[in-house]
């Protein structure tokens, strides 16, 4: 049996760089420009605003967090929605975006044989909200400007791969 190539922290970012535009441009009609991109993410790390989290387990275990400020969660909303969005909206879209920035994720981690399930969306809002990943060797985070916004989108991904 060939041995699988593992992914490390560059293919993660070089993943999240490709998927979150594709999904901000696709779903929301906005321009998302990665930032420069950090290989070694800092734990535990602050977030602030309105942030989706998905759980990955299986050949790699994790979690994926995409933090939007308040200001530009309410924007995306309304983008998506056409109109005003309520904090429960504002949730939903964030949610949504998540499980398809993440699902990205998942398909490229499967097509390279590290099969993994995602675990159903979580949003938290708050101005400190901690994250860190005990277990995790694989530490990622980017921003990226967003049209519209004087906000960043922040996406992390803590990880580790199944031995």
């Amino acid at each position: 049996m060939p041995s699988l190539e593992i992914p490390g922290n560059s293919l993660f970012i070089e993943t999240i760089n490709r998927y979150v535009p594709e999904v901000m441009q696709t779903m929301v009609g906005l321009t998302a420009t990665p930032g420069t991109g950090i290989e070694n993410y800092p734990q535990p790390s602050k977030l602030h605003g309105v942030t989706g989290a998905i759980g990955l387990s299986g050949k790699v275990n994790g979690i994926v967090y995409t933090a939007f400020s308040d200001g530009l969660g309410k924007h995306v909303a309304e983008k998506i929605l056409g109109g005003s969005a309520s904090e429960t909206d504002i949730s939903d879209v964030i949610a949504e975006l998540t499980n398809m920035i993440t699902g990205n994720l998942k398909s490229c981690l499967c097509d390279m044989g590290f099969n993994c399930a995602l675990s159903i969306p979580s949003v938290m809002r708050g101005e400190d909200i901690t994250v860190s990943a005990k277990n995790a060797t694989i530490c990622v985070g980017n921003d990226y400007a967003i049209d519209g916004s004087p906000d960043k989108l922040r996406v992390i991904v803590f990880a580790a791969l199944e031995n």
